[in-house]
């Protein structure tokens, strides 16, 4: 026969233990309330509060802001790398060694990379990656000594921040250094340049020049697959011999 258990039921702090285990067992582990919430009302911030991130964010853009006047921009090659050389001349996140272009003007094509590699001093694309594009050059029919390479930023950086830096004038920049320079076609490799630069990846216009947009090269390096889509994409792209 079945009967009920009798006995003391133990003092309260057994019983509010036992009523938790029960719960924790059936899976709830947070206080619930019926009551709504205003999780979205507006606090009321101190006076000595933190700045909020828009204000320092807008400080950031505002330390970037480089000191010329695009409608002063130079109208010649030679006085662009002159001009992208000198210390007095305030480009953005030009922070340590500039990096000059290299190559011929009017180059059957120019090579647009976001910034120097890590080491390049003299020589642009002194490395790994310029040992990449200088044997994609060569499969393409091409000697690395008839391409243009240029970076879009003078000094290597971590992590730039391409719409920031667009709107402080990098891609006034860039643009003019594309019309100087005057190749039959330009390759872009770097995501985040080539969207700063309004171009997608694939295929599309830059300063009215034939250009297209691929992986930047550190990817491109890391991951043969993009390599092969890139490769596939220039054989679209390049005129037939």
């Amino acid at each position: 026969m079945l009967g009920f258990d009798n006995s003391p039921a133990g003092s309260f702090a057994d019983q509010l233990a036992a009523i938790n285990a029960w719960w924790a067992d059936a899976g709830v582990d947070h206080l619930f309330d019926d009551e709504p919430q205003a999780l979205l009302r507006e606090q009321v911030a101190a006076p000595d509060a933190m700045p909020k991130a828009a204000d320092t964010s807008a400080q950031a853009e505002a330390e970037l802001v480089p000191s010329f006047d695009p409608s002063t921009l130079p109208t010649s090659l030679e006085a662009f790398a002159t001009w992208w050389k000198d210390p007095a001349t305030e480009l953005p996140l030009a922070h340590g060694t500039r990096v000059a272009a290299r190559g011929p003007a009017e180059a059957p094509i120019m090579v647009l990379v976001p910034m120097p590699e890590a080491g390049d001093s003299e020589r642009l694309l002194a490395s790994a990656q310029g040992r990449l594009i200088a044997n994609i050059l060569r499969a393409m029919g091409l000697a690395e000594e008839q391409a243009y390479f240029a970076s879009a930023l003078p000094c290597p950086t971590t992590m730039p921040d391409w719409p920031g830096l667009a709107r402080v004038g990098l891609s006034a920049i860039t643009e003019r250094h594309v019309a100087l320079a005057a190749p039959q076609r330009v390759l872009v490799l770097g995501d985040g340049m080539g969207q700063m630069l309004g171009l997608a990846q694939g295929q599309g216009q830059l300063a009215d020049i034939p250009a297209l947009a691929a992986r930047a090269p550190e990817h491109l390096l890391a991951h043969p697959r993009q390599r092969a889509r890139l490769w596939r994409a220039l054989l679209d792209w390049m005129p037939s011999q």
